[in-house]
């Protein structure tokens, strides 16, 4: 089992190191992103240090929903270089500082670059 999980989590690295070679040569335009929406300034910060010390995205945003701190949205989208041009230069895997949007927060994360013919 260990073995196996190492193995899957070498070439899960390897995949990530080579999109994001492509995407260096290759500029991408979109990118798949998860996105957590934050309700203040407060909610953005507890959910940043959660990361900080190593919960996953999903549990984090799971455990904002159960706070309180989560506003209505879908967890996963697609944003355009023009959109979110500082996503482009982070590595898929990446987590985003919060950021104000609006009324509340959003955290988010790099989740892949999209092909630009699919």
């Amino acid at each position: 089992m260990w073995k196996d999980t190492s193995r899957y989590l070498s070439e899960l690295l390897i995949w990530e190191i080579e999109d994001y070679l492509v995407a260096q040569a290759e500029p991408p335009t979109r990118a798949r992103v998860a996105v957590l929406r934050l309700t203040d300034a407060w909610a953005a910060e507890t959910v940043a240090a959660d990361l900080r010390t190593g919960v996953s995205f999903y549990t984090a945003a799971k455990r904002a929903e159960e706070r309180g701190m989560a506003l209505p949205g879908e967890m996963f989208d697609v944003v355009t270089r023009h959109e979110r041009p500082e996503l482009f230069h982070a590595v898929p895997g990446t987590t985003l500082p919060p950021v104000r949007e609006g009324d509340g927060y959003l955290v988010i994360r790099l989740v892949a670059f999209e092909p630009e013919n699919p």
